[in-house]
């Protein structure tokens, strides 16, 4: 009895190798991974950098003076006969333009129908005074865009200065991309909108248009 049980275990050693010699599966525990480990795994490659959410600024640094200096703005664009410069950060909008009149010249921000519903920047140099309107495109066509004071909103214009030399009306102005008021279009960045742009022959910003054009800006 005691022979058949040491048959017994030794056919059950022998049989139990050879299921071992044939496994294919690691013998050893899987390593779990420490939390340095798994913090090293989750963060970016080499190379990769998380977005910080913030606006590249201009290397020039903006300054209302009514001159254009290198690096002062990010973004230009020539729409009709108006040149325009600007850059954004995460809560202004800067914006300069330019034309080749003594008279006004002019910006209307994201329209609806032609010049209805644009938040207008009317620019002027008035016997040597720099003047600026925050107005409001009321209808699609015609003199109707008033102040937004006169329609019961506010100037949310935050600094400005203009020139007027050698033939030529130049305007620097800083406004908020949101000012809440509703007679101001809210901008948001990353995202492009149509602009009108324009100039006029006098200093009177009711007189018609000289010239006018459309394009778009792209906020970053």
């Amino acid at each position: 009895m005691r022979t058949n049980r040491i048959v017994l275990a030794v056919a059950m050693a022998v049989v139990s190798g050879v299921l071992l010699a044939g496994c294919a599966c690691p013998v050893t525990p899987p390593v779990v991974p420490t939390a340095e480990v798994m913090a090293e795994e989750d963060a970016a490659p080499t190379g990769e950098q998380e977005a910080t959410g913030e606006a590249e600024q201009p290397t020039g640094g903006w300054q209302a003076n009514g001159a254009i200096s290198d690096g002062e703005y990010a973004h230009t664009t020539t729409i009709g006969d108006v040149a325009l410069w600007w850059y954004n950060d995460a809560e202004f909008l800067y914006l300069a333009m330019e034309a080749p009149t003594t008279g006004w010249v002019a910006v209307g921000l994201d329209p609806e129908d032609r010049m209805q519903g644009a938040n207008y920047l009317f620019g002027a140099v008035v016997a040597g005074e720099a003047m600026i309107w925050d107005a409001y495109g009321t209808a699609p066509a015609g003199n109707a865009h008033p102040p937004d004071e006169e329609l019961g909103g506010t100037n949310d214009i935050v600094a400005y200065a203009g020139v007027e030399e050698a033939g030529v009306t130049r305007f620097e102005v800083q406004i908020p991309l949101d000012s809440g008021d509703e007679f101001d279009k809210p901008l948001e960045a990353g995202n492009t909108y149509p602009v009108i742009a324009a100039m006029g022959a006098s200093d009177s910003f009711d007189t018609h248009h000289l010239s006018r054009g459309a394009g778009s800006l792209t906020l970053d």
